[in-house]
């Protein structure tokens, strides 16, 4: 019997060891959300070719600037290029045009039946080449977010993404999109993939004057090679 309880107290206290050693199952680590959304930019810019939709809603109708993008962008620090269709009131008139912009020229089909030259900024419409610039486009955004935050992970469509939330100064927006006043801050929420891909962004703010309008950026195809040439 006393050899019983004797061994009985060592398992005992062995088991008391171990539990104090291990403490439990460790809490998972999180990622530092400057970190993540680093190397977001960095998987992002080695793509090379990112595919694009851009969606807005609660925008006012009648207030010029452009409202949605679709299309493919070749990443650059010299020359980014974008073939697609933009979505834009410009004078007055809403619609859908064919863009080709490479660099800072820019070539539109819009009520024609080719391309011609065109000057964006002069309509006030933002240069679609500019989201593929390492410097200052979409990828940029993420490293200039203020207060990055970890989220919580939620499914879209077949991917699971890792959110991560946080502020971009309005100076921002208004380089990129061409709207607002440039003084206004926006809240932006991303959706990181596997791989460190960044597949959704939603931006939400005073792009309109006295309007709160949610701007959405879907990205896809990261590496999938497109044709983009002069017309």
């Amino acid at each position: 019997m006393r050899r019983r309880a004797l061994l009985a107290g060592a398992a005992a206290a062995t088991i008391g060891i171990l539990t104090a050693c291990s403490g439990g199952a460790e809490p998972e680590a999180k990622a530092d959300p400057k970190a993540a959304l680093a190397a977001a930019k960095s998987a992002f810019d080695a793509a090379k070719f990112v595919g694009l939709t851009l969606s807005s809603k609660d925008v006012p109708k009648t207030e010029n600037g452009v409202t949605g993008a679709l299309g493919t962008g070749e990443i650059s620090a010299t020359e980014p290029k974008f073939k697609g269709t933009v979505t834009a009131t410009i004078k007055g008139v809403s619609g859908s045009a064919d863009v080709i912009t490479i660099g800072d020229t820019a070539y539109m089909k819009f009520f024609t039946p080719g391309y011609n030259p065109t000057d964006l900024a002069e309509l006030g419409a933002p240069n679609p080449s500019n989201f593929f610039d390492p410097a200052k486009g979409i990828s940029q955004l993420l490293v200039d977010t203020v207060d990055p935050k970890e989220g919580k992970k939620v499914r879209d469509g077949a991917a699971v993404l890792q959110q991560y939330t946080g502020s971009l100064p309005g100076a921002r927006i208004k380089d990129l999109f061409n709207l607002g006043d440039g003084t206004a801050t926006f809240q932006v929420t991303y959706g990181i993939a596997e791989g460190n891909r960044l597949q959704l962004a939603e931006m939400t703010g005073p792009f309109f004057a006295g309007t709160t309008s949610v701007f959405t950026l879907r990205l896809k195809n990261y590496g999938t090679a497109v044709e983009i040439t002069r017309p």
